[in-house]
């Protein structure tokens, strides 16, 4: 597993948890509005093994982790890392995740408490906003199912990019997750520009007023409470 960096504590990660937050490094989508750029890279971050990586990250004064990335899931050896964080049963354990990666997000699932799911945008729209070779979309439903099905608390949250996204495209998000039987709060955040962004790619992206979202915002479906958090 490669390792970007961990921070000791974070109280906004998790609602109502300080974590420590462990930040993998490599991720098998290429999202142009990305917060964590210099974390794509498949050759980013350093190579660790999860024994290196708990040990670092124990033995702060938090109440739990989050691991986020990158993706943490395209690491075969993630399900161990969160074994040796699980040892502490009073600690929570989230994950960060994008969802495209079903299998090790299965081998993982025994381990956790619960996920944040970054829905990136409808499912038509998928391979367009991650830019892989493939429609990563089946992966990411797969995913969705499994945490629909267990124990594990299901957090899905998408990052509205401006000029990007459309209301619509929330709207239809939504309607996504409602056929899927999803009942809860979902998660709507703001995107801004930020130095963890590539210049490039940015070009013409806008932070959107919250306003744009009134119309998706007014209607969402039956058990479906949408959550805007504007930074």
């Amino acid at each position: 597993m490669r390792l970007g960096t961990i921070i000791d504590i974070s109280l906004v990660d998790v609602p109502g948890i300080p974590v420590t937050v462990i930040f993998t490094a490599g991720c098998n989508f290429d999202c142009p509005y990305c917060q964590n750029a210099e974390l794509i890279p498949l050759d980013s971050g350093h190579e660790r093994t999860p024994e290196q990586i708990a040990k670092e990250a124990q033995g702060h004064l938090t109440d739990g982790y989050c691991i986020t990335g990158g993706e943490p899931t395209i690491y075969g050896d993630l399900p161990e890392l969160l074994r040796l964080l699980a040892v502490d049963e009073e600690k929570h354990i989230n994950l960060n995740t994008q969802g495209s990666v079903p299998r090790i997000l299965e081998q993982s699932m025994p381990y956790l408490d619960s996920v944040w799911l970054d829905f990136k945008t409808i499912p038509e729209k998928y391979q367009e906003i991650a830019r892989t070779r493939r429609d990563p979309w089946p992966k990411v439903e797969e995913s969705i199912n499994m945490l629909l099905d267990s124990d594990v608390a299901f957090w899905p949250r998408t990052t509205y990019v401006g000029t990007l996204m459309t209301p619509d495209d929330i709207a239809g998000i939504m309607e996504a997750l409602s056929r899927m039987g999803f009942k809860g709060s979902y998660l709507v955040q703001n995107y801004r520009a930020s130095d963890g962004t590539r210049p490039d790619e940015v070009k013409g992206f806008t932070a959107p007023a919250v306003e744009e979202l009134e119309s998706a915002v007014a209607s969402p479906p039956t058990g479906i409470e949408i959550r805007l958090e504007w930074r």
